[in-house]
């Protein structure tokens, strides 16, 4: 995975843009618990392991899918010094799968997360899961 250095503040602009885009209805994303649900499906039906994973076509499992791995892209962008955008700090290599088992964890052991904004909730996921070091950036 390559790390993208982008200006915060012109990152948090897209990301509010696209949101402020979205149709207000965006029903499979409004509620982090609809998410957890899916991902939670995804885990239980995933087969394989490592490079081979073989995922259902499902609504569930594709929505998972899709929305942990730009979650996943995100996740490594820095800013000029290095710093991780989203303060979790996951390394380079990890896998779409471990991600997605660490928002399942968080979002069982904190049931009122399901009323938290959903991307909010994700990256709380990731940043209890993968701290970064005490200058933001990943640990060696």
């Amino acid at each position: 995975m390559k790390i993208f250095a982008l200006k915060p503040l012109v990152l948090v602009l897209m990301l509010f843009g696209a949101a402020s885009l979205a149709p207000s209805r965006a029903a499979a994303l409004d509620e982090t618990g609809e998410l957890a649900r899916s991902c939670q499906k995804l885990e239980s039906s995933t087969k394989g392991r490592g490079d081979s994973i073989q995922i259902p076509g499902t609504r569930d499992a594709l929505l998972c899918w899709g929305y942990m791995r730009a979650i996943q892209d995100i996740a490594m962008l820095v800013d000029p010094e290095g710093r991780r955008l989203i303060g979790a700090c996951p390394p380079e290599d990890s896998r779409l799968t471990d991600l997605i088992h660490a928002f399942v964890e968080y979002a069982r052991s904190h049931r009122r997360a399901g009323d938290e904004n959903t991307a909010l909730a994700v990256i709380g996921a990731l940043r209890q899961a993968y701290p970064c070091g005490d200058d933001g950036r990943a640990k060696p």
